[in-house]
């Protein structure tokens, strides 16, 4: 993670999801852990921030590996744009490809749907903000949660809602293997927290999404016409969970 970079100048939170047998500790006063029995990605991450001892807060993977002075890098952004809540960066692949089809331009975020999907990886933030504002992952999506994916969408939204800026920096801070089918728009699980994601926003007329939604699909050529009633029927399953939990 850190092989281009001095470890010893940044200060690391690991949260190991685990049991009683596996607990982890550290010998390095930069690197805390704690350890916990909970499960699930967003939940992770809400202790991350929760115990997070710096101002402005970097949210890593375990497969991740950053790129030389990227600290930097993200400091001098926050600095530029102090009033930034979160600010994202870009990340490229193992091959030193683009992670995604970015947007180049360094701009304020006004909206998710105008937006490439924003990944985990991609986020920086102002923990100062975040807690006084009471804005966490929420738990019912996530790896390891009801839905696997959606979360950070619905991240971005909350902090748009409490009118919290959002900033894009073209620089790249990260490197991490290509994308997972969870980032593919024609996948079950895509698709599964797309509409559970819809549903908290839209109510009932989330079904009248899914149409809209299906069609985009089918336009971009990630679906085929034949899968149609399937994929909408994922997407209604997924609806009628999350109105089951919540």
């Amino acid at each position: 993670m850190f092989v281009n970079n001095d470890i010893h100048k940044h200060h690391i939170l690991i949260i190991n999801q685990t049991d009683a047998e596996h607990q982890l500790s550290s010998d390095f006063l930069n690197i805390r852990v704690i350890n916990t029995e909970d499960r699930g990605l967003s939940k992770s991450r809400n202790l991350a921030i929760k115990n997070a001892v710096k101002s402005i807060c970097i949210v890593a993977d375990d497969d991740v590996v950053y790129t030389n002075g990227f600290a930097k890098t993200v400091v001098d952004a926050h600095n530029k744009h102090a009033l930034a809540g979160l600010i994202s960066f870009q990340a490229k692949n193992f091959s030193e490809k683009p992670y995604k089809k970015y947007n180049n331009k360094e701009r304020e975020i006004t909206a998710v749907r105008k937006e490439i999907p924003l990944s985990s990886i991609e986020m920086t933030f102002k923990k100062k903000i975040i807690i006084e504002n009471k804005i966490f992952f929420n738990e019912l999506f996530g790896l390891g949660s009801y839905f696997p994916s959606g979360e950070e969408e619905l991240f971005l939204k909350e902090l748009l809602s409490k009118q919290i800026k959002i900033f894009h920096v073209p620089k790249v801070i990260v490197s991490h293997a290509d994308e997972s089918s969870t980032s593919n728009p024609g996948s079950n699980h895509f698709i599964r927290a797309r509409a559970a994601a819809k549903y908290l926003q839209y109510g009932n007329w989330s079904l009248l999404w899914m149409l809209k939604f299906l069609f985009f699909l089918i336009r971009k050529k990630h679906i085929k016409a034949s899968s149609f009633v399937e994929k909408y029927r994922v997407g209604y399953q997924a609806i009628k969970e999350i109105k089951r939990v919540t």
